[in-house]
């Protein structure tokens, strides 16, 4: 009979697909407990229950649970894994480790019923997987530099609380390119869903560069419920997309010179991740995991103050080796089979 395993999340992003394909892939029958983020006070409240049913009929039968983030979809599955002496795994992946108060952004920004439940979470929780080391203890250039908050360790009182790096892994046959294929421009891409991912993502930035670049072509991929150019006065030469399928983003990555990652905050970029292997030369701000993924293959800048040195870097004789390495990179750090053998080790 096979084993079980249960896995609680808020939203069906592509990394939870993977890791719930990862867990299916080593032998293992995965129960879901899906509950979307509700303001709604009913629909919240039902989403507990559905949690609290859920959890007595998965749990019970399950070796282990893992949420994909810490909040209140954790709370009740991961209570309920104690009763049932089950293992309990949090993977964190930013948010759930940030404080950003510039754009009042994280978990425990606020404080109150929300960011108590995340604490008594982490005091509960058997272990923490962190996407990026700099999760664990924090980011001090982001500190320095933006007074961003961050690290598990600095929201919660548990001394001993059991932390791990196990970094996002990346499907590295899917996202590939034709090496004869020319390419052109720079692309960057996130969920633009408000004002603050806007500022969070360095789109100021971004828009800086198009003006000293006029005859490059720019696109931002994301804007979704908002229009970005109410926001931010865009250059002529940027094109701004909505949100695209993995396939279409695979073509853009393809098509795309340049990958910019300007943000303030990050975990361990998925996108800039996808594009380096897909031949895009990364460019990107020296935060958490982005320095640790783009490594010596592309640019590392500090604050708007360096956009002459990105725009000399972008200018330069940059050709089919440089989009080689950045692939290389991603493939010889992240690829899939490394984290699938991480949490193979980790579970069994």
């Amino acid at each position: 009979m096979k084993k079980k395993a249960t896995v609680v999340y808020s939203v069906e992003r592509s990394f939870v697909k993977s890791d719930i394909s990862i867990l299916e892939a080593l032998g293992l029958k995965v129960y879901k407990i899906h509950s979307r983020p509700e303001k709604n006070l009913l629909k919240f409240l039902l989403n507990r229950i559905r949690e609290k049913l859920k959890s007595i009929l998965y749990l019970s039968r399950s070796k282990f649970l893992i949420s994909w983030f810490n909040d209140y979809h954790s709370f009740i599955p991961i209570l309920f894994s104690k009763l049932f002496f089950k293992k309990s795994i949090i993977i964190v992946g930013g948010y759930d480790a940030i404080v950003d108060n510039k754009n009042n952004h994280g978990l425990f920004f606020k404080g109150g019923l929300r960011s108590t439940i995340a604490k008594l979470n982490y005091k509960m929780v058997n272990e923490v997987w962190v996407v990026h080391k700099s999760l664990e203890n924090g980011c001090d250039f982001a500190k320095q530099k933006f007074n961003v908050i961050s690290g598990v360790r600095r929201f919660t009182s548990k001394k001993d609380i059991v932390i791990k790096e196990i970094n996002t892994g990346y499907d590295t046959r899917f996202w590939n390119y034709d090496q004869s294929e020319e390419k052109t421009g720079v692309l960057t891409a996130a969920f633009f869903s408000d004002k603050r991912v806007i500022n969070i993502k360095g789109l100021n930035i971004f828009n800086q560069l198009a003006t000293f670049l006029p005859n490059v072509n720019f696109t931002i991929v994301g804007e979704s419920g908002i229009r970005i150019s109410e926001f931010i006065n865009l250059e002529p030469n940027i094109k701004v997309m909505g949100v695209q399928t993995r396939s279409e983003m695979k073509e853009l990555y393809q098509k795309n010179k340049f990958y910019f990652q300007g943000s303030r905050l990050e975990g361990l970029p998925n996108s800039l991740c996808e594009a380096m292997l897909c031949g895009c030369i990364p460019i990107g701000s020296r935060v958490f995991g982005i320095p640790d993924a783009i490594g010596t293959t592309g640019f590392l800048f500090d604050t708007e103050k360096d956009i002459e040195q990105i725009v000399e870097f972008i200018n330069s004789d940059l050709g089919a080796t440089d989009l080689k390495k950045a692939r290389n990179r991603i493939v010889r750090k992240y690829d899939i089979s490394k984290r699938t053998e991480k949490i193979r080790q980790n579970i069994f």
